[in-house]
């Protein structure tokens, strides 16, 4: 072994001065302060002896202190890894989303060449939020399933239960319901472990119950709805809380219960205190669409606020789903002329939607044909609803809308499609 110096000695002070030790306490066995502080200025190069001795001091072996340039580098490089996070951090601060994107896969790639696991592991969860905003589902559906293989992920209930919550999300939203129960059965029971109240439990108790609803496991969701009403309480985070009550007030609805706009009323309450807008105009969209299907004096008020609401993300999805509430307006009243439910229909292009949203609107489309006794491209409409659920896998819901092409007149009673979850 070759002991080089400065090199040795630089480490050696480095080593001492970082533990608290003075060049006294390396001393022993035929090594004297005096020594110590001739190796440790580079003057004397010591023996391996003397070497072996100062490295015990140290609580470290020789070859640790032979290697420190190496040693360095791997400082070097984390320091270098993490001024790259925080230039992806500010590119989203600054709402420049492909410069963090490529920023953050620089991370992902270097760090995994380096070994440093756990900035690999930061890296990938934010690099998930930017394709999320990117609209890349594809590559952040992969990103996630490496994120819930990582043994870093593995081994922590908290970052399992966080990352099944995310792809649970993704696969409920791009209309794959199947996968988006089962991962969220995932996070529910990675998440048993975690105390009650705390939010990624409740989290995932909302996602499971959102897939269970929209899914057709109506049963389930009726029993979760419940147990997830006696955790809000001990919810601190408002938007969380709303949410739960938000799902839960869907799961009481189609169970035949009364409260569920209540329930939204409450959430609502909460929700105006935060600044997350495609929430809150969702939930807007949800007390309305409920209003109108079961029809709540409140129904014209909420629509109204639907009208005066902002247009997060895409404008095109917003203004359908202004135009599907009005359509459902005009044909809850009863008394608009046929012209103006025609008018309605045609105005109603749900294509911009997701794949639950779009098939829901063309439902809502279907009903305005309907009332324009336009009976032909209703049936259209509604047989297009019914596979579009079917693709999802939304079972239930496919399987009432080809009750209600069957059946004359509208629908009465309990209606699934009134029910748009968080």
């Amino acid at each position: 072994m070759t002991i080089e110096q400065p090199a040795f000695g630089k480490r050696v002070r480095e080593s001492r001065r970082t533990q608290g030790l003075s060049q006294g306490d390396l001393a022993g066995e035929g090594v004297s302060s005096s020594y110590v502080s001739l190796v440790e200025s580079g003057h004397r190069i010591p023996s391996l002896k003397a070497a072996k001795v100062i490295a015990g001091r140290l609580g470290v072996t020789v070859e640790e202190l032979c290697e420190p340039e190496a040693q360095d580098r791997q400082r070097t490089h984390r320091l270098q890894l993490v001024g790259m996070l925080v230039a992806a951090r500010s590119s989203q601060l600054a709402g420049d989303w492909a410069a963090a994107r490529s920023q953050l896969d620089a991370v992902v790639r270097q760090a995994g060449d380096g070994g440093f696991d756990e900035v690999r592991w930061e890296a990938r969860w934010e690099l998930a939020t930017v394709l999320d905003r990117l609209g890349a589902d594809a590559d952040r559906e992969a990103v996630l399933r490496e994120l819930l293989d990582d043994p870093i992920t593995t081994a922590a209930q908290l970052m399992r239960t966080r990352a099944a919550i995310e792809l649970a999300d993704l696969h409920r939203r791009t209309g794959r319901l199947s996968e988006a129960v089962t991962f969220a059965e995932d996070a529910s029971g990675a998440a048993a472990g975690l105390e009650p109240g705390r939010p990624e439990r409740v989290q995932a108790q909302v996602v499971l119950l959102t897939a269970y609803v929209e899914s057709g496991e109506w049963h389930r969701a009726k029993s979760l709805g419940d147990t997830l009403l006696e955790e809000v309480p001990s919810v601190a985070a408002e938007p969380l809380r709303a949410c739960a009550l938000w799902a839960a007030a869907g799961a009481r609805h189609l169970a035949g219960g009364t409260e569920a706009l209540g329930l939204l009323a409450e959430a609502d309450a909460l929700l105006g205190r935060s600044d997350d807008i495609r929430l809150r105009t969702r939930l807007a969209r949800a007390r309305a669409l409920l209003a109108l299907a079961t029809g709540d004096p409140t129904a014209g008020a909420l629509l109204d606020r639907v009208r005066s609401a902002p247009t997060p993300g895409s404008a095109s999805a917003a203004q359908t789903w202004l135009t599907a509430l009005e359509a459902l307006a005009v044909v809850r009243s009863g008394q608009a002329p046929a012209s103006e439910a025609s008018a309605a229909a045609d105005a109603l292009d749900p294509s911009a939607l997701d794949p639950l949203d779009r098939a829901r609107c063309t439902v809502l489309r279907a009903r305005a044909r309907r009332a324009a006794d336009q009976e032909e491209k209703a049936a259209t409409d509604l047989r297009a609803a019914a596979e579009g659920y079917e693709k999802a896998g939304a079972v239930r819901l496919a399987m009432e809308t080809w009750r209600e092409l069957s059946a004359p007149g509208h629908v009465t009673g309990v209606d699934p499609h009134a029910v748009l979850m968080p």
